[in-house]
């Protein structure tokens, strides 16, 4: 099972010392890590090493296979990290080490420890995700990967508070990153955002933001600082849409260049691919959520079907149609993959950001008549006409999208692994927000379905729906597979119980599931029942109860007909995905 199974946050010395373990056992310079029960005749101080002492340190073995692994498996997510440049830096840190210790010098540098933190950092994103079966741990790490891991980060923690009164430098930008990244997947989101903040505010420190730093860089140096300011943007927009926070990197406030993309490419022609591309994209996701979210503009425009066409248009334009062939959206050229084995999973993941990024647009029109009644949701700006009615529809198109995505990606990734960095919380999270959406879409057509009813109106119903009910019942059972393994996974399922149930108890869905055993199906393959000639569908039967005067959901509440989530009215008040963090009867307690 992943290490971040633990409830604790509590990882330092002291909390180590409280569960009955000590530092490793170090007779040598650098020796194997051990753990043994600690003793009562042994102080504190002399269990725990100053961390400037090279001693301290977990052997050159043990770092050499996380990092291994880290380049190999992780580095591909945000690649900040430029491995050519990066292994001769370790590789010149390690020698330089073990000729000081031949020397007899055993306190480091501030800078010696400063890259020695970006080393250890690195370590703990990568052991988070042991037990790996490509990697395994046997005669190397010889201790629980759990127990490994909090000795591990209080090393780190104790390395930090010691440098906190250094000069930043673009190590300490990037060590503190990876920390970022390791509390995320831990799911401590306080820490998280305030680390980065920490980070944004050393960044700017050392000109990070400025294409001109005012200071002489080769160009794979200037390369190197653009990855690491467009990560830590991408990293401010995406926490900032999930978390509901204002942006830590104002827009206006910085001219650093976008990244060449220039480094390792493996093509130039017919287009540009290196093992950065992908980031490219993810970057242009990052700026136009900030277009769109930027207040004051979010609240009104977000439920203006009009002003979200037109940002629709806006994305296919700047986003999908200047996609790579590498990373189209359908009928990708997949000549690389065999050249860069983590092309596919790069792939896959870009996807699954656009279409994430791309349902955020229409969040708002999930439930477009008010049907189910909740009275803090803004009123839509030009009521429920068909386009508005048409925008539930794409949302409910993309979120099916997500699902789809998120199962391919585990797939991608091992299904049977215990962890990987995606896993731990990215596609988790991301499922249980694709989710919400659907289910919320499909409560209101049932809803609206009920009032039509009570109105006397007739309508076919649509054959699509199927496609999103099987879509919904096959995302919630992937998270309930996930939920013996991951934290959030379980939490996610314990959150969208009552909007399953109330779904899984309609008629529509018995009958859809009835029909095809609860299998996959294709969209429009079962057969729309039929009430006799002259009838509307959905959208047209709304729009014209409207035009005759009426109001769908006036005098009828939604939950007159099923339960609805707790925490619904969050959802459709908050922008973004805000309410998974801000609501108690979903995610709030880990913003506490």
């Amino acid at each position: 099972m992943s290490s971040h199974e633990s409830d604790s946050n509590d990882t330092g010395l002291g909390a180590l010392e409280a569960r009955g373990y000590t530092s490793p056992q170090i007779n040598t310079f650098l020796s194997p890590t051990i753990y043994t029960q600690s003793s009562p005749s042994l102080s504190r101080d002399s269990l725990i090493p100053s961390p400037r002492r090279r001693r301290l340190w977990p052997d050159r073995p043990v770092v050499d296979f996380l990092i291994g692994m880290f380049l190999k498996e992780m580095n591909r997510v945000h690649e900040m990290i430029h491995p050519p440049s990066f292994q001769s830096n370790y590789n010149a840190w390690w020698t330089k080490q073990e000729q000081n210790n031949i020397s007899g010098e055993t306190i480091m540098s501030d800078d010696d420890m400063n890259f020695g933190l970006l080393v250890i950092r690195i370590c703990l994103v990568s052991i988070q995700c042991l037990p790996h079966s490509k990697f395994p741990t046997e005669g190397i790490i010889r201790t629980s990967p759990y127990n490994f891991e909090q000795w591990l980060y209080s090393i780190a923690d104790e390395i930090d508070k010691s440098l906190q009164s250094k000069k930043p430098s673009l190590v300490t930008v990037q060590h503190r990153f990876y920390h970022v990244c390791y509390l995320k997947a831990h799911a401590r989101i306080r820490e998280c955002w305030s680390i980065l903040s920490a980070t944004v505010k050393d960044a700017h420190e050392i000109g990070l933001h400025l294409k001109d730093p005012g200071a002489p860089f080769t160009e794979l140096e200037m390369e190197i600082r653009r990855r690491t300011f467009w990560n830590l943007y991408i990293w401010d927009r995406f926490m900032s849409s999930f978390f509901g926070h204002w942006p830590l990197i104002p827009e206006g406030y910085f001219d650093i260049e976008p990244p060449h993309d220039n480094l390792q490419a493996f093509t130039i022609t017919p287009y540009v691919l290196t093992p950065f591309t992908d980031r490219v994209f993810v970057m242009k996701l990052a700026r136009f959520i900030t277009a769109f979210m930027s207040p004051p503009s979010w609240q009104h425009d977000r439920v203006d079907s009009v002003v979200i066409a037109d940002f629709s248009q806006r994305f296919q334009q700047v986003i999908i149609d200047q996609l790579p062939h590498a990373f189209w959206l359908e009928n990708p050229d997949t000549t690389w993959d065999s050249v860069d084995s983590a092309l596919p999973g790069k792939r896959e993941t870009l996807h699954l950001c656009i279409w994430v990024t791309k349902a955020g647009l229409y969040k708002a029109f999930a439930d477009p008549c008010r049907s189910l009644q909740q009275q803090k949701s803004p009123v839509l700006k030009h009521g429920s006409d068909l386009l508005a009615l048409a925008h539930r529809r794409t949302l409910m198109e993309t979120t099916c999208k997500v699902i789809s995505s998120v199962g391919s990606l585990y797939m991608l990734l091992g299904d049977e692994e215990a962890g990987s960095t995606e896993k731990l919380f990215f596609l988790p999270i991301c499922l249980v927000e694709a989710l919400a959406n659907l289910g919320v879409c499909l409560l209101s057509i049932q809803a609206d379905e009920k009032i039509l009813t009570v109105d006397g109106i007739r309508f076919v119903t649509d054959p699509d729906l199927a496609r999103n009910y099987l879509a919904f019942f096959e995302g919630y059972g992937l998270l309930c597979r996930q939920s013996s393994r991951q934290a959030i996974a379980r939490k996610s399922v314990d959150v969208l119980k009552v909007l399953h149930d109330a779904l899984r108890a309609s008629f529509q869905a018995g009958e859809i599931l009835d029909t095809h055993g609860g299998g996959a199906m294709s969209s429009g393959s079962l057969v729309a029942r039929q009430y006799g000639a002259g009838q509307f569908q959905l959208e047209h039967a709304l729009v014209s109860l409207q035009s005759h005067g009426g109001e769908a959901s006036q005098g009828v509440r939604g939950d007159s007909f099923f339960p609805l989530p707790g925490w619904l009215p969050s959802f459709m008040a908050s922008p973004g995905r805000s309410w998974l963090f801000h609501d108690k009867a979903a995610f709030g307690d880990l913003m506490a």
